[in-house]
């Protein structure tokens, strides 16, 4: 059976005129989005826990002093904490002076990287503990990596943490910011 051509016809008539038409998107000329982003982040950063819980990284100047070559530089970084465009921002850190007086350190052995946490655990069930790990691996590991001049990235770099139970773990900073 055949459509009716008044069917056809109309059929046609609506396409022709929505074809016609467009999509109602009107021409606009060219729109300035500014600066493209750039590739991937250079120099040191430390790590600071957000209001929300989440890890972020925050710049810090990229000179090659004990702050960036010694482990316990980037330590003291991180006990001096975020500053106050930064704290406003809502970042804080949670190594604290306690914390440090509690023996946090850490020491290089052959180019592998020791941290001592004696008052945490490596079950990591509590997300304050998660966070204080986090903030001290993938601080000492961005600082590794911008000592590599590049031939390093951050994810590549393990810490191994050791607690007080003498237990000891190897961490990617990648591990912790989930």
């Amino acid at each position: 059976m055949k459509p009716p051509r008044r069917t056809v016809a109309l059929t046609a008539t609506v396409l022709t005129a929505a074809l016609l038409t467009g999509c109602g998107v009107r021409p606009t000329g060219v729109l300035d989005g500014g600066e493209s982003v750039g590739g991937l982040t250079t120099g040191h950063r430390l790590y600071f826990v957000s209001q929300q819980g989440r890890l972020e990284a925050v710049p810090r100047p990229a000179t090659r002093n004990e702050s960036v070559e010694d482990p316990n530089g980037v330590i003291k970084g991180l006990l001096v904490g975020p500053n106050k465009p930064e704290t406003e921002a809502g970042l804080t850190t949670l190594v604290g002076a306690d914390d440090y007086s509690l023996r946090i350190g850490a020491k290089l052995s052959n180019g592998q990287v020791y941290v001592s946490v004696p008052h945490i655990t490596l079950s990591l069930s509590s997300v304050e503990d998660r966070n204080l790990l986090g903030q001290l691996v993938c601080s000492i590991a961005r600082s590794r990596a911008v000592l590599s001049g590049g031939k390093v990235r951050t994810d590549a770099v393990r810490v191994t943490v050791q607690t007080g139970d003498g237990r000891s773990k190897k961490y990617g900073c990648a591990e912790l910011m989930g």
